[in-house]
């Protein structure tokens, strides 16, 4: 119903002006409302005054009326002659002059001597006589309520000179009074006694059945008088005035409500009636305003849809005004859209750039391309682009690749297929085999002349290709395949490279171990097993070299140089070496419970030693588990030294602080070994496998092994050979003096289980590897 412009015009005017009217009408009542209780509130404020006023002047008039009365010389020797019948005649005719309720008079200390209302004692002016005696000095007044009345009391000593009494005098407060001040400021009175837990009317003009309503609300209001408040039945507004000094008697002045509240009433039921009316006008405006917006807007509707349909020959609505601007309007963006389109297929289909096809366009092609015969992919990639954007900025490497994409456009034979995947990487695609001699000139035509702010520069490239034969392989896979051999083709000299079967296989192995290694360290897929390393001078074993091994679920054993390498790369290395660092540290502490006491040597990576919390996190581990630092060994290569020898140096050195020995793994197979081997606080040199497994055939590896075991010896460094593998080997790293030995001579890598028993058979059979002479 309300989806119609109409209704929504319609139902917007009516709400708006319902709105408007809501609020102009809250508004105006509210303020009326406010205004009506600040006058109802001005009204009691003046009463109030008022009354204080009249109690002022009464006090006033008593006070004049006892001065002139104490300072009488015939009453002041009556007074002092204690004639209490010229006294009582004295008060009674003085106060009647005045029209006053009580005349009393006091001794100076408070006895009552005499009174006109022979009801009163002593003890019901205690309190008034108290506070009036603490001003000596002066007069004192105030309202006391003696008995069961109320009355506005004056206090004034007879001095002859000394005080020799004190004349107290009062008006009543009772209905009289009440009907004065209501005659006076036309609002209803009451006198109240709030001293109990609830208030008492003493006098009031209100009617009887009234009084209650009002009463009630009074304790509420004791401790902040001068606040007008509501009575319960809300039909007076009231404003309480304490009259004494101890709040017990007030006074109540009561404004009735109906005052302002018919004439809100009335204002009320106007605005409502002007409401309705305007309500009813703005109901017929809006059906004839609507209607002429509208119905034009209709045509309009109907010649868009015609449009929106492909209907070229409908035709345009006549109207003015701004719906024929509108109608104007349709026809050109019709037209702009049509250009748009094409303009947004081209985009959506290819590179800004360079104008080629881009990755999502080729990849729809490729689809295709895959069905045909003997047809080839070429991706190609532009070999150090990044330092080319690095060292000429951005906007030379944009102007590189748009000369590389009109040089592919331009090469022969003709590509069927030619895109920019990305960054400097374009895809080629041929519907034939593609051969060496093709790459070859490929590569020639695409490597020279280019030119940057009038120089000319020569390019290299790099080519991975993949021929492929009809089938339904999918295009993410040839784009994987293709990706392979680009990067194969980086590693070689020639800088082309064609994809091989298996080398996807291969990829994949790479992606599965990078996945699963993650969850292999946390699931402890992975275990450590132990090489003895033998000490040639003590004749015993102490030492051991650990290595990691793991055999996947599904790829079976996968040598530690593979997945090793991948983490290096992955990043994941920092993992592997914490789990090897944390379960070799566990059972060397396990061992130690045992009563052997071994040195295990760990191996770090390059990656490892750049971390400086290293030292720190060993240490940690160490003190976990209780063991001292002599009891782990730590082996790096010297390629690891390479990477930045500044900051392993540093680790090593907060590392050999710890107590931890430090090793040199594979030495003599890196680079500047001796430029460096003098500046590594290392305490071992291991010699690698290669010089050591024949070393009784090959007298160059002898040469370089004793070689190796004098620098060392002279640089105070241990020496210790891996990769012996037979007895005559022995017997030459004897001769040359090598420390320490490993190999599959003594033994094979073995768990920790198989290593503690080979090391409890290993002293009880040492004829089984060294003959009486070496021992001897």
């Amino acid at each position: 119903m309300f989806d119609s412009l109409r209704s929504r015009l319609i139902l917007t005017l009516l709400s708006l002006l319902t709105v408007l009217a809501i609020a102009s009408g809250l508004a105006t009542l509210t303020t009326m409302k406010q205004d009506s209780r600040q006058q109802a509130e001005q009204a009691l404020q003046v009463a109030a005054n008022v009354l204080l006023q009249a109690l002022d002047n009464r006090a006033t008039q008593l006070n004049n009326s006892v001065r002139l009365l104490a300072s009488d010389y015939g009453f002041r020797r009556a007074i002092a002659t204690a004639e209490q019948e010229t006294i009582l005649s004295v008060l009674d005719n003085h106060g009647s002059r005045v029209d006053a309720a009580l005349a009393v008079l006091f001794s100076p200390e408070g006895q009552l001597l005499a009174s006109t209302n022979p009801a009163l004692s002593s003890t019901d002016f205690s309190s008034f006589f108290t506070q009036g005696q603490s001003r000596s000095a002066t007069d004192f007044n105030d309202i006391q309520k003696l008995g069961d009345e109320s009355y506005q009391l004056v206090l004034v000593p007879v001095r002859a000179p000394q005080t020799i009494a004190w004349i107290g005098m009062g008006f009543q407060l009772d209905q009289q009074l009440a009907e004065q001040i209501k005659g006076i400021t036309g609002l209803d009175i009451s006198f109240t006694n709030a001293g109990g837990p609830s208030a008492v009317a003493n006098n009031s003009t209100l009617a009887s059945h009234l009084q209650p309503s009002v009463l009630t609300s009074l304790p509420e209001f004791k401790a902040g008088p001068q606040i007008p408040f509501s009575s319960a039945d809300e039909q007076y507004l009231s404003l309480a005035l304490p009259l004494d000094q101890h709040h017990i008697l007030w006074a109540l002045l009561h404004y009735p409500t109906e005052r302002w509240q018919s004439s809100y009433q009335q204002i009320r039921q106007q605005l409502l009636t002007i409401f309705g009316v305007s309500l009813t006008l703005a109901l017929i405006l809006a059906l004839v305003v609507a209607r002429s917006i509208t119905q034009p807007l209709k045509q309009l509707t109907q010649f868009a849809t015609a449009i929106a349909q492909g209907q070229s020959n409908v035709r345009l609505p006549q109207a003015t005004g701004e719906v024929g601007v509108l109608g104007q309007t349709l026809c050109k963006m019709q037209q702009a859209v049509q250009q748009r389109e094409e303009q947004l297929v081209q985009q959506a289909r290819h590179d800004h750039l360079t104008g080629l096809k881009n990755r999502t366009f080729a990849e729809q092609e490729l689809q295709q391309i895959l069905s045909q015969h003997h047809c080839s992919l070429i991706l190609l990639n532009i070999k150090n682009f990044r330092h080319i954007n690095d060292s000429l900025g951005f906007n030379s490497g944009d102007s590189l690749l748009q000369q590389v994409a009109e040089r592919l456009q331009l090469v022969k034979p003709s590509a069927s297929l030619l895109a920019r995947l990305g960054g400097d990487e374009f895809l080629m695609a041929y519907p034939r085999p593609f051969q060496d001699s093709d790459a070859l000139i490929l590569k020639m035509q695409l490597q020279q002349g280019y030119y940057l702010d009038g120089s000319s520069l020569s390019l290299s490239f790099v080519l991975g290709i993949y021929c492929i034969e009809a089938d339904s392989l999918p295009v993410s896979d040839a784009l994987r395949r293709l990706d392979i051999a680009l990067s194969n083709a980086k590693q070689l000299q020639e800088q082309y490279s064609f994809y091989q079967q298996g080398q996807d296989e291969h990829h994949q192995r790479r992606l599965t171990i990078l996945r699963d290694l993650p969850l292999a360290l946390q699931s402890n897929q992975l275990f450590v097993v132990y090489q003895p390393k033998v000490d040639l001078h003590q004749y015993q074993c102490d030492a051991a070299e650990a290595l990691i091994r793991w055999v996947h679920p599904e790829l079976g054993f996968v040598p530690p140089d593979e997945f090793i390498q991948l983490a290096e790369h992955a990043g994941l290395i920092n993992q592997v070496t914490d789990w090897m660092l944390s379960a070799v540290i566990r059972q060397l502490a396990s061992w130690r419970q045992q009563g052997i006491e071994l040195q295990v040597a760990v191996n770090l990576s390059a990656h490892d030693l750049s971390n400086p919390g290293l030292p720190e996190h060993i240490a940690s581990i160490l003190q976990q588990h209780q063991l001292p630092s002599k009891a782990l060994a730590l082996e790096v290569t010297e390629g690891a030294v390479m990477r930045d020898p500044k900051q392993v140096i540093r680790v090593l050195h907060q590392l050999r602080q710890m107590g931890i020995d430090l090793a040199i793994d594979d030495f003599g197979t890196g680079q500047s070994s001796l430029a460096y081997l003098k500046q590594l606080p290392v305490h071992e040199v291991k010699i690698d496998r290669a010089f050591v497994k024949d070393i009784e055939h090959n007298h160059q590896d002898e040469l370089i092994v004793s070689a190796t075991v004098q620098l060392a010896h002279g640089l105070g460094l241990k020496v210790t050979a891996e990769g012996l593998e037979n007895k005559a080997g022995l017997a030459i790293l004897l001769q040359h003096q090598c420390n320490i030995v490993q190999g599959y001579y003594f033994s094979k890598p073995l768990t920790a289980e198989q290593f503690g028993i080979w090391l409890g058979g290993f002293s009880a059979k040492q004829n089984q590897w060294f003959t009486p002479e070496d021992i001897g």
